[in-house]
């Protein structure tokens, strides 16, 4: 398994899981804090750290740390928020067994109207796993 196929299966799976709520096709692979249409979400892979490896540098196993945000504006945004996060939730850790680490929590926006809800997840993958089909 390559860092592309990892980076690749997961935000597939994930868009298509998250195009399925009020989202629907607005979801990305960037790290912006500019949305243009609400609702929206992101996917953004934070890093790869190699978690142990061998004299000579050989990755056995490595974490990768993920940043979902879910920005809502209106009605209910909240509520519309952590239902998206549910769906975003089920994927990453119902299909990847990623752990979320932090959150979800309400990050302040600087128009109150928009609620931004961010989680981040890890998970050990090892030199042996593979991804679900």
């Amino acid at each position: 398994m390559t860092v592309l196929e990892l980076i690749n299966n997961i935000f597939t799976k994930w868009g298509d899981a998250i195009s399925e709520t009020a989202v629907k096709t607005n979801y990305s692979m960037e790290n912006s804090t500019v949305v243009a249409e609400l609702p929206a979400a992101t996917l953004y892979f934070q890093g790869l750290p190699t978690s142990d490896s061998d004299l000579m540098g050989t990755e056995a196993s490595v974490t990768p740390t993920i940043q979902v945000d879910i920005y809502t504006k209106g009605q209910k945004a909240l509520t519309q928020a952590y239902e998206i996060d549910a769906v975003s939730h089920s994927i990453l850790n119902g299909v990847y067994g990623m752990r979320r680490a932090y959150g979800p929590e309400l990050i302040q926006s600087t128009d109150p109207s928009i609620k931004r809800l961010t989680s981040r997840y890890t998970r050990l993958f090892g030199l042996a796993d593979s991804l679900p089909e």
